[in-house]
């Protein structure tokens, strides 16, 4: 059972993208090592040469200096000197008279070679490889200086050990850093995997855990974690709006049914029919004026970019606003004015910021007590613009003020006022759609409903 897990998990590491980036950059590396290798053998090589050439030249220059010296005469005493001298490195000397006798030298006679030459020769019972320079003297002769190539042998193979080994310590360096990148991330990704599933699960409270590390895990694990807020943010408001429906619209419901199934039952004239269905009719139009605006805030929310929004004149558009709905409150004993700026201008859909303004017009109509003060004001604060609705009625609760924001919620206090509750819902959605600040503050006394719009230009 624990050899089927490991082989699973190596197969699985095996097969993740993780890994094979990873051997991938391993293989780069690698390779980059051996070109390095290349490069710096083929330097050193070519270095070597070069400086035993310079020294075999350095070495003839120096016995013909002597020779012009002492004479030309005493040239094979001067070889023999120097064979002496150059011992310890092997130096190969090879001195012939036109005729191809051998005069004096370490190596057998040979045919002349003029130039750079490589030789194999045996010296002291060694055969070792040679770099020889021959040369036509004035007189005649040949003369051959050269020296054994076995320290730039030595050389050569030391530098190919050295980055054999630096070559097998890479691949295995390589190797750990791949399946130690690989692990890693596989877990990281595991962790996100299980999170996902247990999402899937039902079990919408779990998170993606952040380490702190502020790496691009962590990035992506606060980035899916605030999504998973506002999923789960949305899913309690879809369940608190499906439980508010169910309470809020069975009552209307159950009214309606019994009100046709008493008409139904009772001997009723025509004229008594008439107000039945009246009645019924109102009550299905408030039902569906509640469904129209649950569809409206749910268009809303889930509208993305505002498609008509445009800069409008708020000046001119809540004076408007304040003018159709005076002779409403004037009816119910309110006095409803503007303090309104001039020249106001904010980048909007103007349906939207219409339907806005004019549920909290509405609200404060509705639940202001006779002789209550309303007003409508908008006013440039910095960069930005307010907007905003005060009245001198009975306000709302601070710990209340949240609440009123949901779908359907009411106060206990205005149960008995008409309506559904979707009012500041929907002002909420507008501003949120407009990534508008909706605030609810005391007005002292009263209620004071503030949206503040980046101002256009």
């Amino acid at each position: 059972m624990a050899r089927g897990i490991v082989s699973v998990r190596r197969n699985k590491l095996l097969r993740s993208l993780s890994f094979r980036l990873a051997l991938l950059y391993a293989a780069m590396l690698t390779a980059s090592v051996l070109v390095l290798f290349g490069v710096t053998y083929w330097f050193a090589r070519d270095y070597a040469a070069r400086d035993e050439n310079n020294e075999i030249d350095v070495e003839y220059a120096s016995i013909l200096d002597e020779a012009g010296t002492s004479g030309i005469a005493r040239l094979p005493s001067i070889i023999d000197s120097h064979m002496r001298l150059r011992k310890d490195v092997r130096g190969v000397y090879l001195l012939q008279d036109a005729d191809g006798r051998k005069i004096t030298g370490n190596i057998p006679a040979m045919t002349p070679v003029l130039g750079p030459t490589t030789l194999a020769r045996r010296i002291d019972g060694q055969l070792l490889q040679i770099r020889a320079h021959g040369y036509r003297l004035q007189n005649g002769d040949y003369l051959l200086v050269g020296q054994d190539t076995t320290t730039l042998q030595e050389m050569n193979a030391l530098i190919l050990r050295t980055f054999a080994v630096e070559i097998i310590l890479t691949l295995l360096l390589a190797g750990v850093g791949t399946a130690i990148v690989g692990t890693t991330v596989l877990k990281r990704v595991d962790i996100v995997n299980r999170t996902a599933r247990s999402i899937m699960a039902g079990e919408l409270s779990q998170r993606v855990p952040v380490r702190g590390t502020q790496d691009e895990f962590d990035e992506l694990a606060e980035a899916m974690n605030a999504m998973l807020d506002r999923i789960e943010d949305l899913m309690r408001s879809m369940r608190q709006v499906s439980n508010d429906i169910a309470h809020d619209l069975r009552t209307p419901l159950t009214r309606l049914r019994q009100r046709l199934e008493l008409a139904k039952r009772r001997d009723l004239t025509v004229a008594d029919l008439h107000e039945v269905l009246g009645h019924s009719i109102s009550q299905v139009d408030s039902i569906l004026e509640t469904f129209g605006a649950l569809l409206r805030i749910a268009q809303i929310e889930a509208g993305g970019r505002i498609s008509g929004k445009r800069v409008i004149d708020v000046s001119a558009l809540l004076s408007g606003i304040v003018e159709d709905f005076s002779p409403a409150a004037e009816d119910r004993g309110l006095r409803l004015d503007a303090n309104v700026g001039r020249d106001l201008r904010v980048s909007a859909d103007p349906e939207l910021l219409t339907q806005m303004v004019a549920n909290l017009v509405d609200n404060a109509i509705r639940y202001c007590p006779p002789g209550s003060h309303i007003r409508v004001q908008a006013n440039a604060v910095d960069d930005q613009l307010e907007v905003a609705v005060c009245d001198t009625g009975p306000g709302i609760p601070a710990q209340e003020r949240e609440n009123v924001l949901r779908p359907f919620y009411r106060l206990e206090s205005s149960r008995t006022t008409e309506g559904s509750g979707l009012g500041l819902s929907l002002v909420a959605a507008i501003a949120k759609r407009h990534e508008a600040k909706l605030s609810l503050a005391d007005n002292d006394p009263g209620l004071r409903v503030s949206v503040l719009f980046p101002m256009a230009a």
